[in-house]
């Protein structure tokens, strides 16, 4: 089901629910589609979205909270800077352009997988990890993707705030792997996260 901020959801979140690389890439190769779905499937990358991000040498997917709030306004800001850079010319898409649907469960993880694919950078705005989108960032764990993963982390002013936003039972090598590192850059404000934006090639 579409966790309703433009991401996957799989449930109630508990201790240790970012799945490892192994259980993760099984989990997708492991998903049976009918062969409506498939087609379904190829239908989408085959259409007028897929057509919108051929041709370019830069392709960035980018992956966060989706729905009516602040933070899949923050995402849009992300995305619209990086689809509008010219220099090289470049496109930028999101998950839910593809058209899928809540009822479309099982075709959300291998679209996915399939974006992260064809994407040359794959860019997270991440600002706490209580959205249903914090299935899609353990995609980036595996090794395929890993590479060509940028995180843009907000950072709150108070250490408190800092924790509660943050607090998910995930592997603490994954969470260094994922928010530390030359790409990975902290925010505050939207001034900041443009900036950010602007570190990424």
């Amino acid at each position: 089901m579409d966790s309703g901020d433009g991401g996957f959801d799989t449930g109630e979140a508990d201790a240790g629910d970012i799945p490892g690389e192994d259980e993760l890439m099984a989990e997708i190769e492991g998903v049976s589609l009918t062969p409506s779905e498939h087609q379904r499937i190829k239908d989408l990358l085959n259409g007028a979205q897929m057509d919108r991000i051929r041709g370019y040498d830069r392709r960035y997917l980018v992956v966060g909270a989706g729905g009516e709030t602040g933070a899949a306004t923050r995402r849009e800001i992300v995305y619209d800077r990086l689809d509008s850079r010219s220099d090289p010319p470049a496109v930028a898409m999101q998950l839910e352009e593809f058209g899928l649907t809540p009822e479309e469960i099982e075709l959300w993880t291998r679209v996915f997988d399939i974006l992260c694919g064809r994407a040359t950078h794959i860019v997270a705005v991440i600002e706490d990890f209580d959205g249903g989108y914090v299935w899609e960032l353990g995609l980036l764990f595996s090794p395929s993707y890993r590479d060509k993963a940028w995180v843009l982390k907000r950072r709150y002013s108070d250490e408190e705030t800092e924790r509660e936003r943050y607090a998910n039972g995930m592997a603490a090598s994954y969470v260094e792997l994922l928010l530390t590192g030359d790409r990975a850059y902290e925010w505050v404000d939207t001034d900041e996260l443009r900036s950010a934006v602007d570190e990424i090639p």
